[in-house]
This record gives structure tokens, C-alpha cells and sequence, in this order.
């Protein structure tokens, strides 16, 4: 009788405290919808989705469809593998609210209304318009590219991929101020001479040239003449936990500045 009582008081306090259940229909429905909205946003259509899941995360086609359903949750193991092999990020899969990130979409030219020689060249795969994705609470608002295109620009997928804008004038004359760059966090070995990265020192990001010299030690150069030229003996990793604050890092390579021609 006890055991009875103590069970069907358990989901009283959870109401009490204000939180819905783990398997609450809303919750589960938002969450769904998040997880939908974030495949989307990374260029993965409707059509398909369980397929990709169930390849990259290592489920059965059943589970991803009921994630994707609302239906059921993935484990914390299956979270990490979504976050690693598909570019999820749990963060946002999950709010104190079960209200959905409701997502739309747009195209950058309306079909209707093209002109026939640019509807035939789209037709032809000459040219392709982007897709503008925004949710309603303002939390992800961007412009998407296939990520065909993103191989072509990058070498590879856009895993392990940071966007950040640069600061200040230290590359002037190949990347001004304010430019969005995409950063390999991926790549933080110095192989090729005169790339750029992005290197952290404390919680200072900074953009320079790197150059290893046949000594060992590094030339660090900016492209703006007025800032001189500094040598140090070691790069470390931001990947390395022992790593001290004093010491520079590398955050990873500059792959892609996007800016106005």
C-alpha cells in the first residue's frame, strides 16, 4: 500500500515543481520538431531523414523515425553520435518550455515570377538559388547552401567547422574588418607555409600568418605592414587541456573568408 502511495505521488511533485515528465506528448512533440528544424537547417530535406540516421548514428530506421516523429527520445550515447556524425547540437534539442522552434523557409528567387532564361538556367543546374531558413524565436536565422557546394569550397563536409568575423586591422588588404570566416577547428597542425589561422592566446582570438621556420619556432605576421613580425619558439593546441593561458594556441586554419567583391 505504502509502495502504491509512493508511486502515484511521484508525478504530483514533478507537476508541483513545474516540470513536465520525460514523456510528456508536448515535450516530445517539440522536441521532434527541433530536431526536424536542425536537419533542415543542415541541408538534410524531409524525405530521407530516418535514412541518414539510421546510417550515421548506428540505430534502426523504427528509432530515427520515432525521433523524428516525437514518439521517443535517443539516449545520451545516441545524443554524442548525432552530435559527432551528423553536426547536432543537443543544446538546442532540448527546452524548459514545449513550445517548438516553428521554422520557415524561402528561396532567393520566387519561381513564379523568374524570368525564362533564369528559370531555364536553374533547370539546367547552371544556377542554383539559396534557401533562407529563420525560426519564429529568433534563436537560428541563416542562409543555406547545398552542401555539395560546401565540399566543393572546403574539400570536405562542414564538420568540425567554426564561423567567426575578424577583428581589427591586422590582415588589412586580404581580410577587413568585420569579414566571416570559417575556421578548421579540425586542422590546428602547422603543415603549409603562410596559411592563416585563427590562434588564441587567454581568451583573445586573433587572425595572423603562420610560418614554421627551419629552427623549429614560428614566424607570426600580419599582412598589415605597420605591425611587425613576431617569432615564437612553440604552437600549442587548443585542443591541449594542460596547455597554460600565456601560451599560444591554435584554434585552426582559415579555409574560407567570405566577403563583398
Amino acid at each position: 500500500m505504502a509502495a502504491i502511495e509512493r508511486k502515484q505521488a511521484l508525478p504530483a511533485d514533478e507537476f508541483e515543481a513545474g516540470k513536465r515528465p520525460r514523456n510528456d506528448p508536448e515535450r516530445m512533440k517539440a522536441f521532434a520538431q527541433r530536431l526536424n528544424v536542425m536537419l533542415g537547417e543542415l541541408g538534410l530535406p524531409p524525405r530521407g531523414r530516418a535514412r541518414v540516421i539510421k546510417e550515421r548514428v548506428g540505430v534502426s530506421g523504427t528509432t530515427a523515425a520515432n525521433w523524428l516523429r516525437g514518439e521517443t527520445y535517443p539516449s545520451f550515447e545516441e545524443l554524442g553520435r548525432m552530435e559527432r556524425q551528423l553536426g547536432v547540437d543537443p543544446s538546442r534539442l532540448f527546452d524548459d518550455s514545449a513550445e517548438p522552434a516553428k521554422s520557415s523557409a524561402k528561396t532567393t528567387l520566387i519561381a513564379a515570377k523568374l524570368p525564362a532564361r533564369l528559370a531555364r538556367l536553374i533547370r539546367d543546374n547552371q544556377i542554383a538559388p539559396l534557401t533562407q531558413l529563420k525560426t519564429e524565436n529568433g534563436e537560428w536565422d541563416h542562409t543555406a547552401l547545398p552542401n555539395s557546394i560546401w565540399t566543393q569550397l572546403l574539400g570536405r563536409g562542414l564538420a568540425g567547422f567554426v564561423l567567426l568575423h575578424m577583428r581589427g586591422d591586422a590582415m588589412v588588404g586580404r581580410i577587413p574588418d568585420g569579414t566571416p570566416l570559417l575556421v578548421d577547428t579540425s586542422d590546428t597542425r602547422i603543415a603549409d607555409d603562410n596559411c592563416v589561422y585563427a590562434l588564441l592566446l587567454g581568451d583573445r582570438v586573433m587572425v595572423r600568418r603562420v610560418q614554421r621556420r627551419l629552427q623549429g619556432d614560428f614566424l607570426i605576421a600580419c599582412d598589415n605592414p605597420s605591425i611587425a613580425t613576431e617569432t615564437i619558439d612553440r604552437l600549442g593546441s587548443y585542443q591541449d587541456d594542460a596547455a597554460r593561458e600565456t601560451e599560444v594556441l591554435v584554434l585552426g586554419r582559415v579555409a574560407l573568408a567570405m566577403q563583398r567583391l
